[in-house]
């Protein structure tokens, strides 16, 4: 279940501090830097922060976008699983999609090439007619391996005449 992220705050900065140096730490920022979300006490307008919670309360995961109300796009997404494997967190992230895709024109993320999400990504967008934009070899691991930079977007109607 989503709740708002400043519900629990010092927890998910204390679980991100915990993936420091970590391949999710690397799949979360798409490069080296170690980081945590700053949560905001009073969000600003089309600024999203969500602790993904389970049916006891617990901290299970977190997710976050930007809203852009004047060019109809939601992007900058983040998400983040703490209780690794649980359906929880996809369920959440695809019903909140779902919410999200009728009242936008845009929805745009990234992703880290390899991520074991990427499957999941790939059929919600086309279930969403939408494209998958591959930048190969764009970003660099600390053990020198190059990953892929893919970008996702889902597009409603487009141009002047709609199409």
């Amino acid at each position: 279940m989503l709740v708002p992220a400043i519900l629990c705050k010092e927890q998910i900065e204390k679980k991100f501090q915990k993936l420091y140096y970590t391949k999710d730490m690397f799949y979360y920022t798409g490069c080296l830097a170690q980081w945590y979300p700053n949560i905001k006490d009073i969000p600003g307008d089309g600024d999203f922060d969500y602790a993904i919670v389970n049916n006891a309360g617990e901290l299970i995961g977190y997710l976050s976008y930007k809203a852009d109300y004047y060019c109809s796009k939601v992007y900058n997404f983040g998400l983040v699983s703490f209780d690794r494997g649980n359906p929880i967190i996809g369920n959440d992230l695809y019903k909140k999609l779902e919410e999200l895709i009728p009242r936008f024109r845009r929805i745009e993320w990234r992703m880290v090439g390899g991520n074991p999400v990427e499957k999941h990504y790939d059929k919600f967008c086309k279930l969403h007619n939408g494209k998958k934009h591959i930048l190969k070899d764009s970003i660099r691991d600390k053990n020198g391996n190059y990953h892929d930079d893919i970008i996702y977007e889902i597009v409603k109607g487009g141009g002047v005449d709609g199409n």
